[in-house]
């Protein structure tokens, strides 16, 4: 049943009570005010009796009229029975008045049985002036009788006193009523008034009453009803309506708040929960969707390990749904090869009430294994109590994945699988340690190709890398059990060979030996696709611990250097480390330093030295690079050439050198004039992202003429990606620039690579020039080489020529351009620009 329902049904009980109770007392109030104006009303008539009464007495008192049959009807005893019978016909409403006595002297004033009860009263209770009480009659009549005493007045005696003291005719005509004194009871007045008459007035008055009732109620019942749906039902229906929607999900529902009492402070109270639950709301549907939405697989369990709850990613990630999840144990997930120590510490630490973190080895529903980071904790209850247990888990299956593959790449060198350098340094830490402690001897071995440079650059670094994996699986081969093979840079290799011999000799007998069969081993022919390769090395070895507080660096260092020293005497060499030659890897690392100052400082100088045909004529010069070194002087360019190829140090030299030669050209004007300046070029330079338009703008900058320049490259352009390295020559060449192909003969070269290089002239290296004379090998060399210059159309410059022999052995064969100590050495630029101005 609705409230409003109740309410109305509730104000009409309420309504009919109070009415009920209201008519019931106005009932019985009526009846008492009824009653009291009947008292009043039989006091108004006593009042007019007793007045009548003592006026007519007077009268005949004082008016000495005799007491005969004419008079007596005067008198008050007599006339108030015919008056009250008279008074009927005036007034309907039955009341009937007399006066009478026990002894009456007229009969009709004779006391009936109830009157003479009132007499009998008064007489008992001498005080009281009048009695009112219901009688009922021997006819049935009920009445209200009101009586009065009639007592013996002074002047009452003149009648009723002494018998002779009465007038004549009161004694003539009366023998009773006589002896009375002064305040005895003569009889009381009589006053008679129907209770129907009451009644029915007071139906009259009541009925009345009560259709006004009925209709002030009934207004009352719906005022209040009204008032009560507009104050209470309707206000309170639209908190349920709010509640309702608020229950629907609503949450921005509100209900109006006019008003300052209870309902409107609760429609207050409600909009402010209804803000709250709405920012609950809010802030549980955003962790409702972060939790939906996580990537990590969170679940729920009850005390028992049955799942109560799981998210997306759960299922996602695990491949069940979440109905078939959801009253399911985890353990549905295990792999067998979880660690039961897993397991244990997951429960111990649960049942100490602390969140566990660990790791999971599971399975999915396909059957596929992954692994999983899990933080377990307890939820608990606001009494503290645990009542469930919160999982959120990670699989870290990619993230192991690739930790391993990091920890490979970081210790392990990608093309040959090999340990990289940051192993080797840890195992050699290791080895340095266990050697100290047990004084044994162990050797550490650094090895690289003899001139794998010139093959990477020739061939490619397609084959290249393909020469490094063979050459790192055949030295595995040669492995013991303990040995660490390693590669450390592009065609360096280590070896450490542990627990050699505690005495030095027998130690370094053990390293050379191995060292012997790793070059015996690499002479054997390396098939790299449809190529046979046959490479040399050269070993550095090193034995440690020298000293108690020897370094790993130290080491690595001492064997780096052994390893320039075999690589200076020659191919497939083999060299110890001893203590001087410390003294010339100190001094390697000096000069690199010094030379990236020189650059700046400005102790670079650019030489010449000059070109000529068979006939003598100058046609050129080459542009060379000298270092003059503030303390030591010129400096070879046989100390620091080598070294600045190894680094970017021989991009920022030939910068410089192009750039000086470009100023000169274009101050000394050489237009007009038949020579050409050529200036070396290093493969790593040219393969500089942006070079030809760098060059572009240096010419247009310093305003030399391109038709003046040749660019002399070697062999190691000539790599994998040819299309690249010919785009960028024609480039060149199409702004007039000429290309020299620098000691040719020397490298791999491939005459398919060669044909397609837009190429100019080839320089004979002078190693072949000074021998040719005399060596028929070295002849042999020259003169194919002539050939195939003259095949392809292209010039050729010899370097080296020093003797008239060399010139004339060159000269009887083709029209070489020669270059020489014989034509002239190298010098300064400057000098040398004079000297041609001269000529």
């Amino acid at each position: 049943m609705k409230l409003k329902t109740k309410i109305w049904l509730l104000l009409g009980a309420l309504m009919s009570v109070v009415m009920a109770v209201d008519l019931t007392l106005g009932y019985r109030r009526l009846g008492v005010t009824l009653l009291a104006e009947a008292e009043y009303d039989a006091r108004t008539v006593y009042g007019f009796m007793m007045a009548t009464r003592r006026v007519y007495q007077q009268q005949f008192i004082n008016s000495d009229l005799p007491v005969n049959d004419k008079t007596i009807g005067f008198l008050p005893a007599h006339s108030f029975s015919r008056i009250s019978r008279d008074f009927a016909n005036w007034n309907k409403n039955g009341v009937i008045f007399n006066n009478v006595s026990d002894i009456p002297r007229n009969p009709t004033n004779q006391a009936d049985r109830f009157e003479l009860e009132d007499m009998d009263w008064f007489r008992a209770t001498p005080k009281a002036t009048e009695r009112m009480r219901e009688i009922v009659t021997d006819k049935g009549t009920a009445y209200l009788q009101y009586t009065a005493p009639i007592r013996i007045e002074p002047f009452c005696l003149k009648c009723h006193g002494e018998r002779a003291a009465a007038p004549p005719s009161i004694r003539e005509k009366y023998d009773a009523a006589y002896n009375y004194k002064v305040g005895d009871l003569r009889g009381v007045a009589s006053i008679r008034i129907p209770t129907a008459t009451i009644d029915a007035r007071h139906m009259k008055l009541w009925s009345a009453r009560l259709m006004q009732s009925l209709l002030g109620y009934t207004i009352l019942f719906l005022a209040l009803g009204l008032i009560l749906d507009r104050l209470v039902t309707r206000r309170l229906s639209r908190l349920q309506q709010g509640a309702q929607q608020i229950a629907a999900g609503e949450y921005e529902a509100r209900v109006v708040e006019n008003g300052q009492d209870e309902i409107a402070g609760l429609a207050r109270t409600f909009n402010l929960m209804a803000e709250g639950v709405q920012a609950r709301d809010r802030a549980l549907g955003k962790l409702t969707q972060a939790v939906e939405q996580s990537p990590e697989s969170i679940l729920i369990t009850d005390l028992n390990a049955s799942i109560e709850y799981v998210n997306e990613a759960f299922t996602r990630n695990t491949g069940y749904s979440r109905e078939e999840a959801l009253g399911a144990n985890p353990r549905m997930l295990q792999s067998g090869k979880t660690p039961p120590e897993t397991f244990q510490s997951l429960w111990f630490t649960l049942a100490q009430g602390l969140p566990w973190q660990g790791e999971f080895i599971n399975l999915r529903k396909n059957g596929s294994e992954y692994i999983e980071s899990a933080v377990i904790s307890p939820v608990r209850a606001a009494d503290g109590q645990i009542t469930h247990y919160l999982a959120v888990k990670k699989d870290i299956t990619e993230m192991k994945q690739a930790e391993a593959e990091i920890h490979r790449l970081a210790n392990f060198d990608a093309l040959t699988g090999l340990p990289n350098r940051a192993l080797l340094m840890d195992r050699l830490t290791q080895m340095i340690t266990t050697g100290r402690r047990l004084q044994r001897q162990d050797a550490l071995l650094l090895l690289n190709i003899d001139r794998f440079k010139n093959i990477n650059e020739a061939r490619g670094h397609a084959l290249g890398d393909a020469l490094l994996k063979s050459l790192g699986e055949r030295l595995r081969d040669l492995l013991r059990e303990g040995d660490t093979l390693a590669r450390l840079a592009s065609d360096e290799f280590a070896l450490l060979l542990p627990n050699l011999n505690v005495q030095p000799e027998h130690a370094s007998r053990h390293a050379l030996s191995v060292a012997d069969k790793i070059c015996t081993a690499l002479l054997q022919p390396f098939i790299i696709g449809d190529e046979e390769i046959t490479v040399t090395t050269g070993i550095g070895i090193t034995l440690f611990p020298e000293t108690p507080d020897e370094k790993p660096e130290n080491v690595l260092r001492h064997a780096d250097t052994a390893l320039h020293r075999a690589k200076g005497r020659g191919g497939n060499q083999i060299a110890f480390f001893e203590t001087d030659m410390g003294e010339s890897a100190e001094q390697r690392f000096r000069v690199e330093r010094e030379l990236r100052r020189a650059i700046p400082a400005g102790e670079l100088r650019l030489y010449f030295q000059p070109q000529v045909d068979a006939q003598g004529h100058l046609v050129g010069a080459e542009a060379l690079l000298r270092w003059q070194h503030p303390e030591r002087g010129l400096m070879p360019p046989g100390i620091f050439i080598p070294l600045a190829e190894e680094t970017d140090l021989i991009v920022d030299l030939g910068t410089w050198v192009l750039s000086e030669s470009c100023r000169l050209m274009a101050r000394e004007d050489m237009a007009g004039h038949p020579i050409r300046l050529s200036v070396n070029l290093s493969p790593r330079h040219f393969r500089q992202k942006g070079f030809v338009p760098w060059l572009r703008d240096l010419l247009s900058a310093t305003g030399a003429d391109p038709t003046h320049l040749t660019l002399e490259v070697t062999e190691g352009l000539m790599i994998d990606n040819i299309n690249d390295v010919v785009a960028k020559m024609n480039e060149l060449t199409a702004l007039g620039i000429h290309f020299s192909l620098d000691d040719f003969g020397t490298g791999y070269s491939s005459l398919a690579y060669i044909k397609r290089l837009p190429i100019h002239e080839l320089k004979i290296d002078k190693s072949f020039v000074q021998d040719a004379p005399s060596d028929p090998n070295d002849a042999a060399l020259v003169e194919t080489i002539l050939a195939v210059a003259q095949l392809m159309h292209l010039k050729v410059v010899a370097e080296g020529v020093e003797t008239e022999e060399q010139a004339a052995f060159l000269n009887a064969r083709a029209n070489v351009i020669h270059q020489g100590y014989l034509y002239g050495r190298p010098e300064p630029a400057e000098i040398w620009m004079a000297r041609w101005r001269g000529d």
